[in-house]
Parts: structure tokens; sequence; C-alpha cells
């Protein structure tokens, strides 16, 4: 028979104020709000660390995509700018569905890791 992953129903839910300091640190550079107030819950900390990720991951997309931008505006002067501004847009809609699904996790009172940034939140020493 196949072992089903038991589900602690009765565990406590983060009171209100933990929950939106966790949905807090998935805005962007914001996470540094919820950092500084609230170090020492577990729960608020867990979702820092993921809005860290997150934030780094958007400063290095960002980056990549400016050089990326330099570098075609160089070779191909006019052409460049629409196809970069269909990256500009795509990587902003995939960095506002990812901070949106963090901040919902958050706010419901889960511990949800998100995917790629969990891995890299659990290496982060904060």
């Amino acid at each position: 028979m196949e072992e089903e992953k038991s589900v602690n129903l009765l565990s406590p839910k983060p009171d209100l104020d933990a929950r939106i300091f966790a949905a807090i640190s998935y805005l962007s550079v914001l996470f540094i709000v919820p950092w500084v107030i609230k170090r020492d819950d577990g729960f608020v900390m867990f979702h820092v660390r993921q809005g860290l990720a997150l934030f780094i991951a958007e400063i290095v997309v960002w980056f990549i995509l400016w050089l990326l931008e330099a570098l075609l505006t160089t070779v191909f002067s006019f052409g460049a700018y629409s196809f970069m501004v269909f990256f500009y847009r795509l990587a902003w809609l995939l960095f506002a569905a990812v901070s949106l699904a963090g901040a919902y996790f958050a706010a419901a009172g889960a511990k949800k890791e998100l995917k790629w940034l969990g891995v890299i939140a659990k290496n982060l020493k904060v």
C-alpha cells in the first residue's frame, strides 16, 4: 500500500501580524522590513528568505536583460527595442506572478516552498 503524506490539521495558523509581515517580504526590496522587525519569528523568516531569493533573482535577470539590450542595440540599432520590450514585460509578468503566489501562501499561513526559489532560500543565511 502507498503511504500517504500526513498533514497536521491541528497545527496552529500564524497570527495575522506574522502573516502580513510574511506577505510583505515578497514585495521586492520590502523584504527588509519583516527581516528587521520580525527576526525572531520562524514563519516570517521562512518567507523573508524566499523574498530575498526572489529579489536577488530579479536583480540578476534585469541585469542580464540590460546587457542583452545594450548588445542588441549596438548591433541592430532600430530593431532591438521592440524585441527587448517583449522580454522585459515577460520577466515582469513572471516576477509579479511569483510575488503574488508567495504573498498568497504567506497570507494564508502556509509555509509553501516556491519552486527554484525555495532551493536558493534554504542556502541563504539571514
